[in-house]
């Protein structure tokens, strides 16, 4: 068990530090210029960040996935959403941004309702979106973790995540103001970067990855807890002279 929770501090510490490198190396492409950009924009065919962004996007996606290795033991008893682990959730999450990095649209990231749209753009477009539902599904699952701190800053996020990436996400089809828009992503993006970053950091401490690995085998079906109990009882039973 000690080197379990030994082994988990060291994933987390390369997540935490492969999230805050990428997250460092995006935000330094963003300031290469001084217009406001979407995210994608940074990664758009022919520009000068291209390359750096491919890079922070990597390293980002690198994190996500350590993440999912430290809580891959953390269940959840909401419905339908128990019907796989937040780990899975965050590794779709992960998988889909990698492939959104890997496939970037075209020059000026057109909006999908124009006629420059480019079937590259509705794949990487189709592709950011779906991972960030994948990742608020992963916070709303953590909204029933044993830990409160932990539920509550994934619900608030989860939440926050959900409306400012819509709403930012609907002004760029739109065609809307870029200005707000790109910073309601940027904003999204930086909150699910956090949370990541707490949650990784709060399971990876022995005391907190002792209690949510308690809590998982609480959640377990009421059925299968009383069964158990049962089982146990008829043991102690059998071992009395």
């Amino acid at each position: 068990m000690l080197q379990h929770r030994r082994s988990d501090a060291v994933v987390a510490a390369l997540a935490v530090a492969s999230l805050v490198a990428g997250a460092a190396v995006i935000g330094d492409a963003r300031a290469m210029y001084e217009r406001f950009l979407y995210i994608s924009e940074l990664g758009a065919q022919h520009m000068h960040s291209a390359g750096q962004f491919q890079i922070g996007f990597g390293l980002v996606v690198v994190g996500v996935l350590l993440v999912a290795v430290v809580v891959r033991d953390v269940r959840t008893h909401l419905p339908l959403l128990r019907l796989w682990a937040p780990a899975a959730a965050l590794v779709v999450a992960g998988a889909l941004f990698g492939f959104a990095a890997a496939v970037p649209c075209s020059p000026g990231c057109p909006s999908l309702l124009g006629p420059e749209a480019e079937p590259r753009d509705w794949a990487h477009i189709a592709a950011a979106v779906l991972a960030f539902v994948a990742g608020c599904l992963a916070m709303l699952q953590f909204a029933t973790a044993t830990d409160r701190w932990v539920a509550r800053l994934s619900t608030a996020g989860g939440v926050a995540v959900g409306l400012i990436a819509a709403t930012g996400g609907l002004l760029s089809l739109a065609g809307g103001n870029t200005d707000v828009g790109s910073t309601l992503e940027f904003v999204a993006a930086g909150i699910g970067v956090l949370w990541l970053i707490a949650v990784a950091v709060v399971h990876s401490l022995p005391a907190r990855g002792a209690d949510a690995r308690r809590g998982a085998a609480d959640e377990r079906p009421v059925g299968a807890q009383a069964a158990s109990r049962e089982a146990a009882a008829l043991g102690a039973g059998l071992q009395q002279p």
